[in-house]
């Protein structure tokens, strides 16, 4: 029996002893399967809970410390970093057959503008695993930021045609967009590509545009809606979505974006205003109120919006609001008829006529907007009170007789509906050094007719007291004729 040589023995044995190690090498990631990987960091990155991601890679590598993946896309999740070119290193040491780590180190050097160091990792991961897609992908990326858009998209088409997936539709879709005669085809791969996956931030705003562009305001307004849902707090998308809507008539959507853009902080006026137009438009005046308080903060030396805001209080019945909102309107606008005889009419409905006569003669007063109603309102308002012809003037009895006249006058005609009426009303007139009443100032009223107690209000302002009279108190008894 021949006996083979020792050496050949310990050799046979060491190959033995190494196959099991062989192969055990663990086997990379499909193109799709990391593709589909990076797909769902972007999508984190978008919705920003990158974090959780990585969690779960570093329990996958704890789980599997044999296998590079977990460990890899966490140096994807990083990229572009010095972390993640290191890891992206060692691993392309340790794992020479694995085309991953050299796309990683390729598209690092993308992202930092290192472009003629980019090729060569890229060109080892093809020679790795020949025709893999995300080289090739990747490698379109570099070609386009070297300003070669056609061997880029030569590239990116050889990449989809290994692997239809939105990522890769998306980046020759987004090529195809900035070049001419290329938006149709550009539309199509990025509307396929955010229906599989929506969360793309880029390939929806410009999908958004290609479609207007084109004249398809529907879909615009349809990819900008996805636009918007993944950036919420962005005023701006909100604010071009309502156009959106706006072009293709649908004004409720609209008035939603324009309340959100508001709520963020977006004040420009013509904004504002378009919310303030669509909400009344839709007949919404609570929408309305909102935008109106929105757009009178934006523009504070505006009474419009104050006065429209009076319209809708008086509206719903709120005299309170409605008055506050337009003695705010007046304070910015002294001058304009139209406010002021607001106020007059607001304070007779009242039967605040000390109030009412006040605001009528700012009314007659004021040089912007005339209401010419106004004069003969005022007027009415002149005989409802009895007031004197002409302001009361003289010595302190002249002026109190003169006053004396019309309230006696009107307190006969209050006995023919009420025959008992009677009482006591004392007033005290403050006067200021030239004569001019500066208060009237009701000290006992026992009377209690509203009528007569304002009448005398304005009669005692309106009158001319001779100089350093000082205060001066008015007692009138009422009683009826026997």
């Amino acid at each position: 029996m021949t006996s083979r040589p020792q050496p050949f023995l310990l050799l046979l044995l060491c190959v033995l002893c190494a196959l099991p190690a062989l192969g055990a090498r663990p086997v990379p990631a499909s193109a799709a399967d990391g593709m589909a990987m990076l797909q769902r960091m972007e999508t984190a990155r978008v919705q920003g809970s990158p974090s959780a991601l990585r969690r779960e890679l570093e329990a996958q590598e704890a789980k599997t410390p044999k296998d590079p993946m977990p460990r890899l896309y966490r140096a994807f999740l990083a990229l572009p970093s010095d972390e993640s070119f290191s890891e992206f290193k060692a691993i392309a040491v340790l794992y020479p057959e694995n085309p991953w780590p050299h796309v990683g180190m390729g598209l690092v050097y993308v992202r930092w503008k290192m472009l003629q160091e980019a090729g060569a990792p890229l060109e080892a991961a093809r020679k790795a695993v020949p025709g893999f897609a995300p080289a090739l992908w990747a490698d379109g990326l570099r070609l386009q930021a070297e300003g070669k858009p056609a061997e880029a998209e030569g590239r990116l088409r050889e990449a989809l045609a290994k692997l239809d997936i939105p990522r890769i539709r998306t980046d020759l879709g987004l090529l195809l967009a900035g070049r001419p005669g290329g938006a149709a085809e550009a539309r199509a791969l990025l509307a396929r590509s955010v229906k599989d996956w929506p969360e793309q931030p880029e390939a929806l705003q410009v999908l958004s545009r290609l479609a207007g562009e084109a004249g398809d305001a529907k879909a615009g307004a349809e990819a900008g809606a996805l636009l918007v849902a993944l950036q919420p707090h962005d005023r701006e998308a909100h604010r071009r979505q309502a156009e959106a809507w706006l072009a293709v008539g649908d004004k409720a959507q609209a008035v939603k974006m324009l309340e959100r853009y508001a709520t963020l902080g977006g004040a420009e006026p013509a904004v504002l205003s378009s919310w303030v137009r669509l909400s009344a438009e839709l007949g919404r005046p609570e929408d309305e109120e909102k935008a109106l308080v929105r757009l009178s903060a934006a523009t504070p030396k505006d009474p419009e919006p104050l006065s429209r805001l009076a319209r809708l209080a008086e509206a719903r019945s709120d005299a309170a609001a409605t008055e506050a909102r337009l003695e705010q309107a007046v304070a910015l606008a002294p001058n304009r008829a139209d406010l002021q005889v607001r106020r007059a009419r607001l304070f007779l409905q009242q039967e605040r006529f000390v109030d009412a006569m006040a605001a009528y003669r700012a009314t007659l007063a004021a040089t912007e907007r005339p209401v010419p109603e106004a004069v003969a309102e005022t007027a009415e308002l002149s005989r409802k009170l009895h007031l004197p012809a002409t302001p009361a003037k003289g010595t302190v009895e002249q002026i109190y007789d003169r006053v004396s006249l019309g309230l006696v006058a009107l307190y006969l005609e209050h006995l023919q509906a009420k025959p008992d009426l009677k009482g006591n009303l004392k007033v005290r007139v403050d006067v200021d050094p030239t004569g001019k009443p500066t208060k009237v100032v009701v000290l006992y009223d026992s009377l209690q007719d509203a009528l007569i107690t304002q009448s005398a209000r304005v009669a005692f302002m309106d009158a001319q007291y001779p100089p350093d009279t000082g205060p001066q108190e008015h007692q009138y008894v009422f009683r009826p004729p026997r």
